[in-house]
């Protein structure tokens, strides 16, 4: 179970890693655009830099920059997507299916489908779970979640008290959801 002096370490633990995403205000001639942190132009200043920009005399054809894209893509595509990264993470820690997914607080039926043909996209919340049950260290965690297309941020409560988990070796699903719900965000499984 979890005590109140680990809550408190992920509240200070918050206090000192969440980056909050805050709404600029930019300021470009004689207007101002709410953005978030993205710089946008006016027509003008674009023209402007259009005109400055110096093109090649060759242009390289659609289809050439295509072809370098898809061999780009078949080069550094790693086998399998999700589904595989998981099942081989589960044969390394020496874990049955059911083991795994119990300890992940997955339903069989929702772990059947994501490991099934089809190979359904998992949400962010079911990869994290997974990594957990795993208990993968911060460099594995990171790299299980990229297999996914996901990744920890900074700037998100619930990834920041996730990165509180792993540096504290905190693995268990039903305290890691004690200690989100201790602070105000809701867990990453309902039951």
């Amino acid at each position: 179970m979890i005590d109140e002096r680990i809550v408190e370490s992920l509240r200070e633990y918050l206090k000192d890693h969440y980056i909050p995403l805050v709404l600029k205000s930019l300021t470009l001639k004689s207007y101002t655009i709410p953005v978030c942190g993205i710089i946008c132009p006016s027509s003008e200043e674009i023209k402007y830099l259009h005109e400055k920009a110096t093109f090649k005399s060759e242009y390289r054809s659609l289809r050439n920059i295509s072809d370098e894209a898809s061999d780009y893509i078949k080069k550094n595509r790693k086998p399998g997507g999700f589904a595989y990264e998981l099942e081989k993470k589960r044969k390394e820690k020496g874990l049955k299916p059911s083991e795994l997914y119990k300890r992940a607080n997955v339903d069989r039926r929702h772990y059947s489908r994501l490991m099934g043909p089809e190979g359904r996209r998992p949400s962010m919340n079911t990869v994290v779970s997974f990594a957990l049950a795993l208990r993968l260290d911060c460099g594995e965690f990171d790299a299980f979640l990229q297999t996914a297309g996901f990744a920890l941020s900074s700037s998100s409560s619930r990834d920041v008290c996730i990165m509180f988990c792993l540096e504290n070796s905190i693995y268990d699903i039903d305290d890691v959801n004690a200690l989100l719900f201790a602070v105000g965000i809701e867990p990453l499984s309902r039951e």
